[in-house]
């Protein structure tokens, strides 16, 4: 068996996941893992499959290709072989959370990835929330495995400095805190 990572991207619409899904499954892929967001209509999707030896990357590609054209889906699509080892797992890493919010301004998620850069951190999520605070507001939120390695008070130090720099306040909490904080339940 070999591994592919399947990523496909373009107009969200109903049955999407469907056809996507399907279309691999009638290429002889068993998915192992998937992830999928919308983000203002456009759908993003990464699937890893395990398919037989004998399906080469470019007939799959081929194959996948012909089947979104006669589903009628807009949807690019990238097949390439999976690297099955994830940044962090050959170090010891702790999850972290990076909110920053304040006036949207040009080049914040470059400046505030910057940081994370010089430091070997690793962004695993990014969402960013434009306008829902009013107007000209942003907020950024930054899931991130922090190596054991990294000081941890230089790296929130330069986090708030270059958040101050742009205009933004920037929190950094132990995942486990951002959640327990966060959590909506019933009491």
């Amino acid at each position: 068996m070999q591994k592919f990572t399947v990523s496909f991207l373009g107009r969200d619409c109903p049955g999407v996941v469907s056809t996507v899904s399907g279309l691999l499954s009638a290429a002889g892929c068993n998915i192992f893992a998937a992830t999928q967001s919308l983000l203002l209509g456009e759908f993003a999707g990464i699937f890893m499959v395990s398919v037989d030896d004998a399906l080469t990357q470019e007939a799959l590609q081929g194959e996948l290709q012909q089947g979104l054209a006669k589903a009628g889906m807009d949807l690019s699509l990238i097949v390439r072989p999976t690297h099955e080892e994830e940044w962090g797992k050959s170090k010891r890493c702790e999850p972290f959370v990076v909110s920053a919010d304040g006036t949207d301004g040009e080049g914040q998620i470059a400046k505030i990835s910057r940081v994370f850069t010089r430091h070997g951190v690793n962004v695993e999520s990014l969402r960013a929330f434009l306008g829902e605070g009013g107007a000209n507001h942003a907020l950024f939120v930054f899931e991130i495995m922090v190596p054991d390695s990294v000081d941890l008070g230089r790296l929130r130090r330069e986090l708030v400095c270059e958040g101050q720099s742009l205009g933004l306040r920037v929190s950094v909490q132990h995942r486990d805190i951002f959640e327990a904080v966060h959590r909506i339940g019933s009491f």
